[in-house]
Order: C-alpha cells, then structure tokens, then sequence
C-alpha cells in the first residue's frame, strides 16, 4: 500500500478562500504536495504573499460576500486549468463582545463572510464539480459552533451555519461524485482570534479548557484537510472532523 500517494495532489487545482493564519498553512500544505493553489483573500497583498511563498500558486483579491465576484474568479480558474479538484472555506471573522452589545453591523459581517461566503464558493465551485462528477470540498467551521460560549454570539452562530450547510450540501451532492466535510479546530492563536488573546490571562482560560493543554497550533487541521481532499476519503461526506485537542469532547 502505498500511502505517500493518498497525499499527492500532483496537477489537481486547489482553491483556497482565505488566506489568514490556518488557510496560508493550506496554501503551503497543497503547493507543497504538487497542487496548483488558488489562494484568495479579502486583502490582497495577504493572498498574494502566501502564493509567492507556497511557489505554485496565484493570489487572488475577493470579497467572498461579492456573488458576482466569486462566480468570476472560479470561472476564471477554471478555464484556466480545466478543471476544479478541491475548494477549502478558511475565510472567516471573529467578533468578541458580549451579546447586549452585539451590532447589526457585526452581526451581518459575521454572517456575510462566515456563512455567505462560505456558500457562495461551494455552489459556484460546486456546480462546476458536480458537472465534472468529481470534487472535494472541506469547510472551516469552529467547535464553537457545536457549544454555547459567552461573548461570541454571531462567531457561534455562523459556525453552527457552516456545520449545518455542509451536512445539507452533502445530501444533496452525494450521488454526484462530490463530497462535503468541514474541519473544526479549537482555539488557534492567529490574527482572528486576537480580541480573544489580547490579554495573556484569556490564553490560559482557553488552554485550560482543553484537555491536551494548549492551543491548537495553525498548521494542526493541515492533515486533516489533506485526507478528506484526497482519494481515501471517497466514503466521507457530511462530516465535522474535530481538531481541537479534545476540547469538543468535553
């Protein structure tokens, strides 16, 4: 058995919607695999920077909320390359205020690009893998969206969106040749989660509750990730991988 080629993505065309701490670690996981990686993201030089390092890839600037846009950029790739083997969501945005406080505002960010923009890649990429009879897409989500926890209302509730989307989703494409999962990880110590870790004392509060003992570190789902866009997880769909130290069993 060989198992070096369950993770090789020699020539498939990954797309990968935000670029931030854990979807740059994707962009470098499929590049470094032998993918051609679309790496996009709301802020440009970010997308861009994480194409020039990964090497086999090209940044892309979009506003995941923007329908038109996206249906754009994945045409453009895929006349491009032909083809559209793999779509990963990463781009999201976390808002830390008590729910009193909450504004509509927020609240609609929170909701545009965690859960509207995680659909609008999956049915514009979708459509063109359900056509192709082929595909894998992984969506992030949270364990927060699976828990109730205090100060991140519409961080929870977008989560809990993106779980539900993609076991729909699943349904709906399973007979096609497509699967749909989701990744969860826990508290990760990046550029979203920085209201939450900008004070010391809250990242001990978080370790703490997690039965390994600390945070998850930004690359920890990139495995994850790699398994259910490969070939061996034919048999998966519909499913929330946790990667979060335990954190969800508790």
């Amino acid at each position: 058995m060989n198992v070096d080629a369950w993770f090789d993505f020699s020539d498939q065309v990954v797309v990968v919607n935000g670029c931030g701490g854990i979807g740059r670690e994707i962009v470098l996981g499929f590049a470094q695999r032998g993918a051609h990686v679309i790496a996009a993201d709301i802020d440009g030089a970010r997308a861009e920077e994480a194409a020039q390092e990964a090497g086999s890839a090209t940044g892309a600037q979009i506003d995941n909320r923007d329908g038109a846009a996206v249906d754009q950029l994945i045409a453009d790739a895929f006349e491009r390359h032909g083809r559209i083997d793999v779509l990963v969501n990463t781009a999201a945005v976390y808002v830390r205020v008590p729910a009193l406080e909450l504004t509509e505002a927020d609240f609609d960010r929170s909701m545009g690009i965690n859960v509207k923009g995680t659909w609008l890649f999956c049915q514009s990429t979708g459509r063109r893998m359900v056509e192709a009879g082929n595909g894998r897409i992984i969506n992030y989500t949270s364990n927060a969206g699976t828990r109730g926890s205090a100060l991140q209302l519409a961080y929870n509730a977008s989560k809990a969106a993106v779980i539900s989307m993609t076991k729909t989703l699943a349904v709906e494409w399973a007979r096609t040749g497509v699967t749909v999962n989701a990744v969860a990880p826990g508290p990760t110590d990046t550029e979203l989660m920085a209201p939450a870790f900008s004070d010391p004392a809250n990242i001990s509060k978080f370790a703490d509750r997690i039965p390994q003992g600390e945070l998850t570190p930004t690359d920890a789902s990139v495995a994850p990730v790699l398994f259910l866009a490969s070939s061996q997880s034919r048999w998966i769909t519909g499913h929330t991988l946790f990667a979060d130290g335990g954190m969800s069993a508790t």
